[in-house]
């Protein structure tokens, strides 16, 4: 294996590591120092923007100046896929826990094969197929539909993380037609920012939606310990994140790398089991198993033929 190769697999690999514990994090701020989960979205997406902006205004500002058409379906991309998207997702963290938050959203590639194939028309193979099936199937015994009490009582958390995979999917979708040859540290940067206003905009309206006692307050995270978890998620699983799968992609196919990835949820699982006491059925690790098979085997069944 060439050594440019070996680095792209290993730079994958520790993006998945590193994107892992921002689940976990989350979880950690809301249970422990009862941090408001629209606070921690917004703050997080503060810090990266002004982190991100500010290095690229310093070393390379003539990438950010992106034309008008360009630049408007980045910022609606922005507030849907980085704003609503990253408050859905905290909220999913706290209703069911990092370990099935996290798996579900990875069952993005199946609503993408779904959406493919109704917006532009891309046939369904086998793999695809089956794909579909085991995904179904795993979301069945991970967030335990087959449980009607359970069902019942959870209904919520599982819409909300199943939202989250939908906008993950139609970020995925939508960028396809949106985005063109634009800096992909641009790119973050202005979907960031215009998904920060989205999420100030969110924390004005609260008052009038649940009432002005029960909204949340914008600088509702807690002790100088939180401040800091929250600045180390974003700049160091967020950014680090990005910044290691970016350099990969360099070096190895997308589909490769996207694979790779999804490392990022066993190992999430993993961190909210041993630190924070999360359990999970045996079932639901079956689940969790075949959708993580399903998100796989298209691209390994193509590589085989």
């Amino acid at each position: 294996m060439a050594t440019s190769t070996r680095l792209g697999y290993i730079f994958s690999m520790v993006a998945a590591i590193v994107w892992a514990g921002t689940g976990p994090g989350i979880k950690y701020l809301l249970d422990t120092h009862n941090a408001s989960g629209l606070a921690i979205a917004l703050w997080r997406d503060i810090f990266v923007t002004v982190a991100l902006g500010g290095v690229l205004v310093l070393f390379n500002r003539q990438v950010l100046k992106i034309p008008r058409h360009d630049l408007i379906p980045l910022i609606i991309l922005g507030i849907f896929t980085i704003g609503i998207y990253h408050a859905l997702w905290i909220w999913s963290v706290g209703l069911n826990g990092a370990s099935i938050a996290v798996v579900l959203i990875y069952l993005f590639p199946t609503f993408v094969t779904i959406g493919a194939r109704f917006f532009y028309n891309e046939a369904w193979r086998l793999p695809q197929i089956i794909s579909l099936l085991l995904s179904f199937i795993g979301l069945v015994l991970l967030v335990r539909l087959y449980d009607l009490a359970y069902t019942q009582l959870n209904w919520l958390g599982i819409t909300v993380g199943l939202s989250t995979a939908i906008l993950q999917a139609g970020y995925v979708l939508y960028s396809q037609k949106a985005v063109r040859n634009i800096n992909p540290w641009a790119t973050l940067t202005v979907t960031m920012a215009s998904g920060s206003i989205a999420l100030l905009v969110m924390f004005a309206l609260a008052p009038l939606i649940i009432g002005a006692t029960n909204a949340p307050n914008i600088v509702q995270i807690g002790d100088m310990t939180a401040w800091l978890v929250l600045l180390f998620l974003a700049v160091g699983p967020t950014l680090g994140g990005y910044g290691l799968f970016n350099l990969a992609l360099r070096r190895i196919p997308a589909s490769v790398g996207g694979i790779i990835l999804v490392l990022e949820a066993p190992v999430a699982s993993a961190i909210a089991i041993l630190f924070l006491g999360e359990i999970l059925t045996t079932t639901q690790f079956i689940g969790m198993g075949l959708i993580l098979l399903a998100i796989v085997l298209p691209t390994v069944w193509k590589g085989r033929a």
